[in-house]
């Protein structure tokens, strides 16, 4: 006989959506409700509790979240057993027509979702309410000429006529739209309301009031800056290069009288970039001098040397003398060492293969017992179960996979090696843990250490009820 599922009481706030749900049935809803505060237990309130006759579709925008939604729902508070169906690339075709047939919840993705609507929309007719997982990866974050990714906008037309509520962890961002030959930079909310029509909002600040701050867990950031007077330097010579290119795309464009597609700010450059009506040769220029920064930033130092052989670059740089200075291991990868021996579990994420394996190899012979988990990884649920029960495994180290369905809140402190600049992303990053301490690693002195020090101000301003600055003494760098 099986264990009976535990019985959970909803916390104030969550009793507070779920009632708000329940006054505006019918009436589409986007739900903000940041990391860690029970999306997934309020689907299933919504689904189990509140509307427990009603077929309901719950979009996911990835196949590893249909698998953790699919195995919550079922296993976690239980009730949906015998109701839960699924669409997705891992059910064939008919027993996808049978799931649709005979399932009151189907959990599905988003393009097998679309093409079973194309064959027969008819299947849908009994499906009544469309719960959208992390409705915020609707929004195109830059270019194209729809505002939504495929295939969003035909899905949403399929989707006319049903109680649509969306949920995300923050609906705070903006992002780019193609008008014709000009940019337009938008703010995500009102272009999910221009799509879903009519959709009333909760946000994070209609929760003050509710026991949600009791549930909100702080994270403080903190800059490390890494001191490598090699990596400054060429990083200053990267900078002049980028900002003596972008004047000239600049003036390109005022010669021609075409200053007004980029609204006179240089800013909007990167992002029309394949649009302007600039030479190739300079486009070319412009995207290589932004990835060599990149590289330089986020690679072991003597990696990112294979970049600067172009013929442009290599007219700047001593390409004999970089090899020969330059240290085989990351000032970078040394900070994380320091970091790593005073915490017992520290998560390490960074962009590139080179330094996944440059930090393992480290670490190890350092004596840390580490794992890692890239794009290359299939035994991502095992790695996971080892960080978190295996108390001899101190370090995971991480390139961007999974980074936004991922919980790991084990972690005593997370490192982020090199940081991009979109808000919501980082910030969407630093949440995996759960609150806690996040430090972001820097080059000091660089334009790295700028960036990162405008997007701590940018998230401290966007999710003021989760976060804080915690200022790193010298002594503690050291």
């Amino acid at each position: 006989m099986s264990k009976p599922k535990p019985k959970y009481t909803p916390r104030g706030y969550q009793s507070y959506i779920l009632d708000r749900v329940s006054e505006l049935k019918d009436t589409p809803l986007l739900l903000e409700l940041d990391c860690g505060l029970g999306k997934r237990f309020i689907t299933h309130q919504i689904v189990a509790e509140k509307f427990p006759e009603a077929g309901i579709l719950i979009i996911v925008h990835s196949s590893s979240s249909l698998v953790e939604t699919v195995d919550y729902l079922r296993g976690e508070y239980g009730g949906l057993e015998e109701d839960l169906g699924e669409l997705s690339s891992r059910i064939q075709s008919g027993n996808r027509i049978y799931n649709l047939r005979e399932k009151r919840v189907i959990v599905a993705t988003p393009q097998v979702l679309t093409s079973t609507f194309q064959k027969d929309a008819s299947l849908f007719d009994r499906f009544k309410i469309v719960l959208i997982n992390e409705v915020d990866t609707l929004v195109r974050r830059s270019g194209g000429r729809t505002a939504l990714v495929y295939p969003w906008p035909a899905l949403l037309t399929f989707l006319k006529g049903k109680w649509v509520i969306g949920m995300s962890g923050t609906l705070r961002d903006d992002h780019a739209v193609f008008t014709k030959e000009q940019i337009e930079i938008r703010d995500e909310l009102a272009t999910l309301r221009e799509y879903i029509q009519g959709a009333e909002l909760i946000t994070m600040e209609d929760l003050y009031g509710t026991d949600v701050e009791d549930f909100l867990e702080p994270t403080f950031l903190s800059v490390s800056a890494v001191s490598d007077t090699k990596i400054r330097s060429i990083s200053k010579v990267l900078d002049e290069l980028i900002r003596t290119t972008r004047a000239e795309i600049m003036s390109e464009l005022e010669e021609d009288g075409n200053l007004d597609i980029v609204d006179g700010d240089s800013r909007r450059v990167h992002l029309l970039l394949e649009r302007l009506p600039i030479s190739e040769e300079l486009k070319g220029r412009y995207t290589a001098l932004l990835m060599l920064r990149k590289y330089v930033y986020a690679m072991p130092p003597k990696q990112f040397l294979r970049m600067f052989y172009g013929d442009y670059i290599k007219n700047y740089f001593n390409i004999s003398e970089l090899r020969r200075i330059l240290p085989t291991i990351s000032a970078k990868v040394t900070r994380i060492l320091k970091i790593a021996s005073e915490h017992n579990k520290t998560l390490v994420l960074t962009s590139y293969l080179e330094m996944v394996s440059q930090i393992k190899e480290v670490l190890e012979k350092s004596g840390f017992a580490v794992l890692t988990i890239t794009g290359q990884s299939h035994d991502k649920a095992d790695v996971l179960r080892a960080f978190r029960e295996d108390d001899n495994a101190q370090v995971l180290v991480m390139s961007p996979v999974g980074e936004r369905d991922l919980d790991i809140p084990h972690a005593e402190v997370m490192i982020v090696c090199d940081t991009i600049n979109t808000t919501k992303t980082m910030y969407q990053k630093f949440k995996r843990t759960r609150g806690g301490l996040v430090m972001l690693l820097v080059y000091s002195g660089t334009s790295e250490e700028l960036k990162v020090r405008r997007l701590m101000n940018n998230i401290l301003q966007r999710y003021p009820w989760s976060t804080a600055i915690l200022e790193t003494s010298a002594k503690e760098l050291a």
